[in-house]
C-alpha cells in the first residue's frame, strides 16, 4: 500500500471518528440525530489535520505535485465546509 493511500485512509477514518465522537455529548439517545453542522465541523478538522500530518511527514511523501494537491484540496475542503456551515 502506498504512503499516500495509507495517508488518505488515516484522514478518512479520523473524519468518521471525529463525527461520531461529537455525539458523545448528548444527554439522551432521543437527542441523537444527523446534523449537517457536525458533518462540516468534522470535515474542517479533517482538512486541518491533513495539512498538519502531511507537514510532519513530508520526508515520507516525496511527490511534490501530489503534496501540493493535498494542501490545495485540504484548503478547498476547509473553506467550503466553513462556508456551508455558516449558511
Amino acid at each position: 500500500m502506498s504512503h499516500y493511500v495509507r495517508f488518505g485512509l488515516m484522514i478518512a477514518t479520523s473524519i468518521v471518528v471525529m463525527f461520531c465522537l461529537k455525539y458523545l455529548s448528548t444527554y439522551e439517545m432521543s437527542h441523537v440525530f444527523y446534523s449537517e453542522t457536525r458533518t462540516y465541523m468534522a470535515l474542517m478538522m479533517g482538512a486541518a489535520m491533513a495539512v498538519i500530518m502531511l507537514s510532519f511527514m513530508l520526508s515520507m511523501h516525496k511527490n511534490k505535485g501530489l503534496n501540493a494537491g493535498i494542501y490545495l484540496g485540504s484548503a478547498v475542503v476547509f473553506i467550503a465546509a466553513l462556508f456551508l456551515g455558516k449558511l
